[in-house]
């Protein structure tokens, strides 16, 4: 007969004899249970106010509406004898005979619970914001005191159902694993994989949350932009007028776009080679005492405010460097605006291309280095065409930060009330998102045109298309020259 290793057995969900939750943690599960409801409502407001104007007014205020959300949430907790909060904090109701409250006493517990806390401040102090707060607050303390187990008293809820807060819960508890067999029954402990399933919830809803927000964001712009290719006032001609100028109804696209290809290109051409000459000396030459102390300097110069930049770009770059070469340049111009945007966007080229070559293998230049290359060989020869996937989305990403720059372009290259079309940079321009910032600011007078203001959502639109194609392309160039070692 095989023998069997006996384990010693967790309780089981009957007469289970669990600690008394402590108060300092029912405080924070009620912590928990606000903010859980202030988010929810944040959420329907959103909502709220993106759908409100198609279907007309919900009828019902966002707080009520979030509270039957809430509910729905706690519903779904109770059949494991606990609430949302419950679960985040590992604790659970627990009746006399060591049983887990069922989802019809759980019930009827946090409607009392709600009627004591919420709903009774509300009627007695005439819905007085700020006063129902600090007297539920007031009143959810003075039971919870009464509650611990030391003073015997129960809290309204738990007295009318017969049940006591404790630490744990059904899907903390682990049932008799009885002898072990074989590998299934050395399964992770239930309490540990509910720990684990809580966490992948918690960081899946994080994720979604991101998901959400950027989905309401283009549908916000969309929604907009085709209000303003729908407007009666709009025609396609207004799209190719002599400039731009949203206050006289004249939206010629070709000058924001010869004026973002403008400071674009002139800032990739001093981004471009110098951070990818950085990141060369960072990853090939440089030591570890100087990585410790340039690659920070770098990474620093990236956190400079852009409307820094864009003082430096009228303060230094006009005077000491555009002026002495090109004398009937004025303080505002395209190759200013540009010259600056470039000293923006080195940190970002020269740190993802320095990590795509230090990714490439030693043993690569080891191997040349054995040939005989010389150093300035292996880099250019054997690091650069190993890394250049990274490093071309290094430029790519690097375009696009210079396409979506703002205040450098928006102090440096003038136009701000509008601009006529101009293929000179040493002359002011305007680029996508500078338009949008004069649109949004007021500084053209939008009130001049009925739908000067939805152009700001049309160029939104336009621009957001423009960098999901480089991130595209990006994408696909990374696939395409990828090499994996």
């Amino acid at each position: 007969m095989a023998s069997t290793i006996d384990l010693t057995t967790a309780p089981t969900t009957e007469g289970v004899a669990s600690r008394p939750f402590p108060l300092w943690r029912r405080g924070v599960t009620m912590v928990v249970e606000g903010v859980l409801y202030l988010l929810i409502a944040l959420l329907v407001a959103i909502t709220e106010y993106f759908v409100a104007e198609p279907i007309g007014d919900f009828g019902l205020s966002n707080w009520w509406i979030a509270a039957v959300i809430y509910a729905a949430f706690e519903g779904y907790c109770w059949p494991a004898g606990q609430t949302t909060a419950m679960r985040l904090t590992g604790s659970s109701v627990q009746l006399v005979d060591g049983s887990f409250a069922g989802p019809m006493r759980m019930a009827a517990r946090q409607l009392i619970r709600f009627l004591v806390v919420y709903a009774a401040p509300l009627w007695a102090f005439d819905f007085n914001v700020w006063r129902i707060a600090v007297i539920a607050g007031a009143v959810a303390v003075i039971i919870e005191v009464l509650d611990r187990s030391d003073v015997g008293a129960k809290a309204p809820w738990d007295f009318f159902i017969g049940s006591t807060v404790v630490e744990g819960g059904i899907t903390g508890v682990s049932p008799d694993p009885g002898p072990v067999r074989s590998v299934s029954d050395l399964q992770l402990a239930p309490g540990r994989a509910a720990q684990n399933e809580r966490a992948r919830k918690a960081m899946f809803a994080a994720g979604l949350s991101s998901v959400i927000v950027s989905v309401l964001i283009v549908l916000n712009i969309f929604t907009e932009a085709s209000e303003f290719v729908s407007d009666q006032e709009f025609n396609w001609g207004l799209l190719t007028d002599v400039g731009w100028f949203p206050r006289r109804g004249q939206f010629d696209l070709s000058t924001l776009f010869v004026g973002t290809l403008w400071v674009t290109v002139i800032a990739m051409a001093v981004a471009g080679p110098v951070g990818i000459g950085v990141a060369f000396y960072l990853s090939e030459y440089a030591g570890d005492r100087t990585q410790r102390i340039v690659k920070p300097l770098i990474e620093t110069l990236a956190s400079i405010p852009s409307v820094v930049l864009g003082l430096f770009a009228i303060s230094f770059i006009f005077p000491k460097i555009l002026q002495p070469i090109f004398s009937d340049i004025g303080i505002f111009s395209l190759l200013a605006a540009g010259l600056g945007v470039g000293v923006l966007t080195v940190p970002i080229v020269a740190s993802i291309s320095e990590d795509a070559m230090r990714a490439v293998p030693t043993e690569l230049r080891e191997a040349s280095y054995g040939l005989g290359a010389r150093k300035a060989t292996t880099a250019l020869r054997v690091v650069f065409p190993a890394a250049i996937s990274g490093i071309s989305a290094a430029l790519i990403v690097g375009v696009s930060r210079a396409i979506g720059e703002t205040m450098v372009v928006f102090i440096a290259a003038g136009g701000s009330g509008g601009a006529l079309f101009e293929s000179d940079p040493t002359e002011p321009g305007q680029t996508l998102t500078a338009a949008m910032a004069s649109v949004g600011a007021g500084t053209d007078s939008v009130a001049g045109s009925g739908i000067a203001f939805q152009s700001l959502y049309f160029l939104g639109a336009l621009l957001f298309l423009a960098t999901l194609l480089l991130n595209v392309a990006s994408d696909v160039i990374v696939r395409r020259f990828r090499q994996v070692y």
